[in-house]
């Protein structure tokens, strides 16, 4: 085995393991899990991405999950169905998350309808991105990559307090 070869199994390795930390949150921790049904819009232009955060909402029991990759297609699916949450990518193509969520609320408004949580997911943590999707109207933010120990407290957090409530018995 010549090293150049070695180096890319051991970089695979630390992809792998980073990859398993994002779907399993931190080794040796419990497992979390919900039973109570939670229907999410999860709207990420990205394959791999959406992949992922679905394993994550699977491990902890949501299997109430419909995708899309942009931020049309996220008012669109908002206005044909009734979602717990939305989990926003702010980059997206056609229309960005910013974008959608201003759509969304003011939908939420123009019908009366009580306001959805809308959690902006970015890997963008730079100063004043997290003030940007407060302003569009999201609710909350969650940086990319994250574990699901940190999916399930933003999940928590934005869920009427019986879920919260469920949860924390277990």
């Amino acid at each position: 085995m010549s090293n150049e070869h070695g180096k890319m199994k051991s970089s695979h390795r630390t992809i792998e393991s980073l990859s398993n930390q994002m779907i399993h949150g931190k080794e040796n921790q419990k497992q979390i899990r919900t039973s109570l049904p939670i229907s999410i819009l999860l709207a990420d232009d990205n394959v791999i991405n959406r992949q992922v955060v679905q394993m994550q909402l699977k491990k902890l029991g949501m299997t109430e999950v419909h995708t899309v990759s942009n931020g049309e297609e996220a008012s669109e699916a908002f206005l044909s169905n009734k979602y717990s949450m939305i989990l926003m990518d702010n980059m997206m193509p056609v229309m960005d998350g910013l974008e959608a969520t201003r759509h969304i609320r003011a939908l939420e408004q123009d019908k009366k309808w009580h306001p959805t949580p809308i959690i902006a997911m970015t890997g963008n943590v730079m100063d004043g991105e997290k003030e940007k999707c407060f302003e569009a109207g999201m609710d909350d933010f969650i940086g990319k990559p994250f574990t699901l120990e940190a999916l399930n407290n933003v999940i928590q957090k934005w869920q009427p307090s019986s879920m919260s409530e469920e949860i924390t018995k277990r």
